[in-house]
């Protein structure tokens, strides 16, 4: 039996290629991927190369400086005994004093092992006999006489007492308000000074004027101690009488 002809059936001829079914394109997988290798490659080498340079730069070469010459010892001896028993004495030893009495700020250290001297006691002066005040109402009588009057010559001043302490100065100042306000801090920090007499006097020392700090001992053995104790302290004390 013959097939029914279809009309609307196309031919191979007349099948439009775009209207198609694609088939499916299955990618096959397997094998091992390289493209990561290079990057790691590249960071490898540059490790390799930082390392070598580092360890070029810690072991490289330094020219040596010098000639490398060993110095020879002198022959002569080194150590000299002075020719002075107390050791050699340098300009300038000794001028502290000077510097401090003169209102200087003088840098020293302090020998806290140093022992005060042997105090030595002074004798006291001797003490002038006052002569007899004459009464406000007495008047010299006048002899009768027709020769010439001698008038009488006037008695002799008593002589001042003589201090029988000893003056100590605790420092020199530009002004006078400078010296009184260490004279009360001192006299606050050390309780033996507040029973000591204590003076301002002024000074001209080279063209410039100084007030200078002192206080009165009872005894030259009190003023060697007082000023030994301030000198441990740290103050600046001098015996000057």
């Amino acid at each position: 039996m013959a097939q029914a002809h279809d009309p609307y059936a196309l031919s191979d001829e007349d099948r439009l290629p775009w209207l198609e079914p694609v088939d499916e394109v299955v990618e096959e997988r397997g094998g091992v991927s390289f493209g990561w290798v290079v990057p790691l490659l590249g960071l490898l080498l540059l490790a390799a190369v930082v390392i070598g340079a580092i360890y070029w730069w810690q072991h490289r070469e330094i020219a040596p400086s010098g000639s490398g010459e060993l110095i020879q010892a002198p022959k002569e001896p080194y150590k000299i005994r002075p020719e002075e028993e107390g050791g050699t004495k340098f300009e300038g030893q000794g001028d502290v004093v000077y510097k401090t009495s003169q209102g200087q700020q003088v840098e020293g250290s302090l020998d806290l092992n140093a022992i005060p001297e042997t105090p030595v006691t002074r004798a006291p002066a001797a003490r002038a006999t006052p002569q007899p005040k004459a009464g406000k109402s007495a008047t010299a009588a006048v002899e009768d006489s027709s020769e010439k009057l001698t008038a009488k010559a006037p008695p002799a001043p008593v002589a001042a007492e003589a201090p029988t302490g000893a003056t100590m100065q605790l420092g020199a100042f530009p002004s006078e308000a400078s010296a009184k306000k260490k004279g009360e801090a001192m006299a606050k920090r050390f309780a033996y000074l507040t029973d000591l007499d204590r003076t301002i006097m002024k000074a001209e020392v080279n063209g410039h004027t100084y007030y200078r700090l002192r206080v009165t001992a009872t005894s030259a053995a009190q003023a060697k101690d007082v000023c030994a104790r301030l000198k441990v302290a740290g103050e600046n004390c001098l015996v000057v009488q």
